[in-house]
């Protein structure tokens, strides 16, 4: 069955591949409270001597980009956690994200493919809960898969 109406925020998740690409387990990011997904797309602008004067420029798109970033609670245990991710930008291998509805569906889309963490930030206020953040930009193509 097809869904409808409005999406909620939290309806969304954020996974992270582990196991082999065999059989590949996705786990969602610990303690998530935010997700972020900016498509981007880089341009090559061409301007002629006969286009409105040269006032006005044409812009074709030569690249895309995909950056995800995400908000968390820092927390103990299993699962993604910030020291998790911290783990895994030391290591600056690429890891595959997959970012669409926490109860899938059959006919869901979702977006998956390789990325790099290229930020990681924690905050610990006094009296808060300590959060952090991370930024993932793909690596390679993004693909839309459907269940």
């Amino acid at each position: 069955m097809a869904r409808s109406g409005y999406v909620e925020g939290g309806d969304l998740m954020l996974y992270i591949k582990t196991g082999s690409d065999a059989s590949p387990v996705y786990q969602p990011q610990a303690a998530a409270t935010n997700h972020t997904i900016t498509y981007s797309g880089e341009t090559k602008e061409r301007v002629t001597k006969d286009t409105a004067n040269g006032a006005f420029s044409e812009k074709k798109v030569t690249k895309l980009s995909v950056q995800i970033k995400a908000d968390a609670l820092v927390m103990f245990g299993e699962g993604f956690t910030y020291d998790k991710l911290v783990e895994l930008m030391k290591k600056r291998e690429p890891v595959k994200l997959k970012y669409g509805f926490a109860n899938e569906q059959t006919g869901d889309k979702y977006e998956e493919g390789m990325f790099v963490i290229t930020s990681l930030e924690q905050s610990s206020q006094a009296g808060e809960d300590a959060t952090c953040s991370a930024t993932f930009d793909n690596t390679g193509e993004i693909q839309t898969v459907t269940k």
